[in-house]
């Protein structure tokens, strides 16, 4: 068994700000698409369809980006502090504990007093 004794704040800022970047953007791309759907099912625009189409799918990129860029930063924030956390109860009270295998799943270490079984 192996314990995780600290992670590194800033490992963790950086895959969490990724993680919440990328959701922010489909899920702000979803909400531009539903807008524009629900707008030209409406008729609820002056104008052609296209125009209204190409102005929402603009617009949903660009809050798209924006949405990434904010939630990524969040999601940095949040790592940090989260790792910050962890580290402060690990001196407190122990790291996570996991149980490290060979890569390739081809040999099964036994526990004591079992065979080890090959693949």
């Amino acid at each position: 068994m192996q314990e995780i004794k600290k992670i590194d704040r800033k490992s963790l800022a950086r895959i969490t700000a990724l993680i919440y970047g990328l959701v922010g953007f489909f899920m702000a791309l979803a909400v531009a698409a539903s807008t524009a759907i629900n707008i030209i099912l409406k008729n609820n625009f002056q104008g052609s369809i296209i125009l209204v189409t190409l102005f929402n799918i603009g617009l949903g990129l660009l809050v798209g980006v924006l949405t990434a860029l904010l939630t990524a930063l969040l999601g940095w924030i949040i790592g940090f502090i989260t790792a910050g956390i962890y580290n402060w109860f690990v001196k407190k009270v122990g790291g996570i504990k996991v149980e490290l295998g060979e890569a390739g799943g081809t040999k099964v270490e036994a526990e004591k007093n079992q065979p080890v079984i090959l693949k």
